[in-house]
Order: C-alpha cells, then sequence, then structure tokens
C-alpha cells in the first residue's frame, strides 16, 4: 500500500469448513484474541464471509501481513536463551487463551454474522456452532447432527458421540488415512461397526462420571492447537521477540480439558520428567560419543524448554496445567479419544473402559462411602470372557499400529503421516516409499494371497500421496 504497508487477501480452501461460517468465526476469533486477550494477531481490515454477496465471487479476508519472520526459518540457529525467551512468551499467549472463559461451547463470531442459533457473550461477539476441523473431516460434515452451542460440557461429549454414531450408521467404510494402524490383514485386527458402537454406547453409560466437574479445568476456551514454528512470527533484528501468531481458522471454544495442549513448539520425543523436575546431563556424559553428546543435549534442551513452559503456566493459569494432567489421566484419556471413534481407536479406548470398571479405579473416580465402596456403582460391566476378548483384540491392534509404526520409520516421515509430502520433497519420498513397500511386502506375506491382501491394504496409495 502507499502507506508501506503489506496486506494478505485470504480465500479459504472449499474444504476448510462450512461456507459462511468458517470465515466468519475466524475473523470473530482474530478480533477476539487481538482486542480482549492481548494477542499479537494480524489485524483484519475488511472481509466478506458470504460467497454470494462478495465482488469477488467468493469468502475472503483481508487482513495486515504479519510482521517479522517465521520462526521456522531460525528457529534451528538461535542460542538457548532467545528460544526459552520464545517458550515463555508463548506460554504467556496460551495462558491469555485460556483466562477468558465462555459461558458456552461452539465457536466464536461477530453478532452481526450470527443469528437465531447464538448465544450472545457482549455487543460484539456471540457463540453459535462449531468449526472445528474434526466436525467435518472425513466426512463427518456429511451428517445431519447438532454442532452447537451447547450449555455444559457434557452436552458437548454427548454431542461428539452423536457425531461419531451418525457416521457409522450411515457409512460403509472408515477413513484408513487416519487410521494408527494397517488393519485387515491375515491374524490382524479387524475394525467393525459393532465394535466401535459398543465403545460409544458404554461411553455414555458413565461420562457424566468421568467429566470434571471444576469449573476452570471445564469452562469453554478457545485454544491455537497449531503453535509450531511455521504459525509464530519473530521480530528479525530481535528473534527472540514474538510479533504475530497467524492460522486462527477452524478453532472451536471447547472445555479445557479437552482443548487444551502443549504447543507443539515444545513437543518432542523422549521422556517427560515428572512435576518440576530440573533435567539433567547423564552423569557418564562426558564419554559420549560427539553423536551422543548431541542427542543428550537435544534432549536436556526439549526438557528444559518444557519445564519453563510449566512453570509460566503454574504461576500464571493453575487450572490450565490441572487440564494439562488431567488429559494424562484414565478419564481423561476416555474422553479425548471419544471423538474419533469412526476413525480408529476402539480397542484402546474399550480397554480403558475395562479398567475404569474395576472397583478399585471406579472408586477413585467418583469417591469411597463410609463402608468404603464407590458413591456411585459403575454402570459397565464385563465377564471374563468378555474381557478375555477385549484383550485379544487390543493385542491385535496394537501390533497393527507398531507394523505401521515401521513403516513410517523407514518412510522417515513424521508419525500420523498422510501420504501428504511438498512437492520438492517428492521423489526422494517416493522412492523411499516404494523401497520400504516392497520390504513390507516381503515381511508380512506368506505366500501370493496374502500379498495380494496386503497391497490391498497398504495405506500410501499413489492417489494419496500425489
Amino acid at each position: 500500500m502507499e502507506d508501506g504497508r503489506q496486506l494478505v487477501v485470504k480465500i479459504p480452501n472449499p474444504n476448510a469448513g462450512p461456507a459462511h461460517y468458517t470465515t466468519a468465526s475466524e475473523v470473530a476469533t482474530m478480533q477476539f484474541a487481538r482486542e480482549k486477550l492481548n494477542i499479537p494477531v494480524p489485524k483484519v481490515l475488511a472481509y466478506c464471509s458470504r460467497g454470494g454477496e462478495s465482488k469477488l465471487g467468493a469468502e475472503y479476508i483481508v487482513m495486515e501481513k504479519a510482521p517479522g519472520i517465521e520462526l521456522g526459518r531460525i528457529w534451528d540457529d538461535l542460542k538457548a536463551r532467545e528460544k526459552l525467551a520464545i517458550v515463555k512468551q508463548v506460554a504467556s499467549i496460551t495462558c491469555n487463551l485460556a483466562r477468558f472463559q465462555f459461558p458456552c461451547y461452539g465457536a466464536l463470531y461477530r453478532r452481526q454474522d450470527i443469528s437465531f442459533e447464538s448465544q450472545v457473550i457482549d455487543d460484539d461477539f456471540a457463540v453459535g456452532p462449531t468449526v472445528g476441523r474434526a466436525w467435518f473431516d472425513d466426512r463427518r460434515g456429511d451428517v445431519d447432527v447438532p454442532r452447537g452451542p451447547w450449555n455444559s460440557a457434557e452436552c458437548v461429549m454427548e454431542a461428539l458421540v452423536q457425531r461419531e454414531t451418525a457416521c457409522l450408521e450411515k457409512f460403509r467404510t472408515f477413513p484408513q488415512d487416519c487410521q494408527q494402524g494397517i488393519f485387515g490383514g491375515p491374524g490382524c485386527y479387524h475394525p467393525s461397526h459393532k465394535a466401535k458402537l459398543s465403545v460409544l454406547q458404554d461411553f455414555l453409560k458413565i461420562h457424566r462420571h468421568i467429566i470434571p466437574h471444576s469449573k476452570g479445568v471445564a469452562g469453554g476456551v478457545i485454544w491455537h492447537n497449531d503453535l509450531h514454528t511455521d504459525n509464530i512470527f519473530v521480530d528479525a533484528d530481535n528473534p527472540s521477540q514474538i510479533t504475530s501468531i497467524i492460522d486462527w481458522q477452524g478453532v472451536p471454544i471447547y472445555p479445557m480439558f479437552l482443548a487444551c495442549q502443549h504447543p507443539s513448539l515444545i513437543e518432542y520425543d523422549g521422556p517427560k520428567l515428572d512435576g518440576f523436575v530440573q533435567p539433567t546431563l547423564p552423569d557418564n556424559f562426558d564419554s559420549f560419543d560427539p553423536q551422543a553428546r548431541k542427542r543428550a543435549k537435544d534432549l536436556f534442551a526439549a526438557q528444559s524448554f518444557w519445564l519453563s513452559y510449566e512453570i509460566e503456566v503454574q504461576r500464571a493459569i493453575p487450572e490450565l496445567l490441572q487440564a494439562f494432567r488431567y488429559k494424562d489421566s484414565l478419564p481423561g484419556q476416555i474422553l479425548g479419544m471419544i471423538g474419533s471413534i469412526y476413525d480408529d481407536g476402539e480397542p484402546y479406548v474399550q480397554s480403558l473402559l475395562a479398567d475404569i470398571s474395576e472397583e478399585s479405579t471406579w472408586k477413585q473416580v467418583v469417591g469411597a462411602n463410609e463402608t468404603g465402596h464407590p458413591k456411585v456403582p459403575c454402570p459397565l460391566h464385563y465377564s471374563k470372557e468378555e474381557i478375555s476378548h477385549q484383550q485379544v483384540e487390543y493385542s491385535k491392534w496394537q501390533k497393527d499400529v507398531e507394523r505401521k509404526a515401521r513403516v513410517i520409520d523407514e518412510i522417515g516421515v513424521y508419525p500420523g503421516w498422510n501420504g501428504a509430502v511438498s512437492p520438492h520433497e517428492y521423489d526422494e519420498v517416493a522412492k523411499r516409499l516404494s523401497v520400504s513397500k516392497q520390504n513390507f511386502l516381503l515381511r508380512e506375506s506368506a505366500n501370493e494371497q496374502e500379498k495380494a491382501l496386503w497391497e490391498k491394504l497398504w495405506p500410501f496409495q499413489d492417489a494419496v500421496i500425489r
């Protein structure tokens, strides 16, 4: 522009989410984060969430270009103290997100963009239907289920089950690219509608007892789930200073125990230290070879950043740290996974449900009465035969997950990879993929018939990665 400012015009991808709602909610979320929560977010200058009313013939958002440079371009070159300063700022940003709790759940909108299905927050904002990608990806957008707003955490969890159930009742197949294992092979786990529906039904028998009732942990929050180095901008001249956070599309308002997770920036492979224990280098560090020293120092740095983030959170919003801890608990794991049963995970969740149904465990969840028994009897009861069958199915599922993890490791891509690859990496990844597939077929096939079946089940078909 004439004043030197640079602008960005964003037109949503057709598969980004529901028309109108996705753009309208993104605008409101950015405005709210910037104006109400004091988070550095690009300023929205103009937008149109109804493509039919736009001169461009499409929805759009005009916003200021994020100042600075992407953190991903320089992160590996930063000094430890600079990285630590950034981690502390990210902690402050996430605490600001968690500090404001909404009275209901769904997604945020400007009042002028939402009508009868909304609950008013103030003169400018209201809560309406969710635009979270989990409600629309993998054909979930094709089922007719309520998408909010909801008045309680219980209603949110019940809606997740209703959505997964509707998908299972409507579709014959499951989203293969979202599955953690390679299923359906000889002697392997075979996903079924019956098993998935059974898990969902069992969950509904206990969900009211395992949902946390603490207002802080169950309160509705907006949460940025992609705080990685490409969505964080820093000052080019002072790279330890965050200048902007981008990518606010599809942000739902969820209970804190469901929404909040540690930022991707500080996630790492390796052991997490309990509590606030200071990380240390191994006692025999000086005897390590250069590669082992580097691995030890990298782990030490990652654990230090993780600890620093948690200390900052504990000081500012203790409830947020409680939510992190709750997600790792047995009830928290069940609540966190029940919304993906249509995709995968039912043997694991079934094993968790069996664990929580044991009297000693259930008593920890609901408390004990004066006789030492659970205050509320557990509604779940499994026979020895049912437990045995569940364990067999879970064991098969685990082996299938390990099988896919080995393939992922051989290809050299990240866990959960769905076949997507950048153009400049395509040839190299395709070559490694071909080698991995041949090794897989040789390793798993006892005869030509099995080889043909594994060929069919191979999760990374050409049509997926191109």
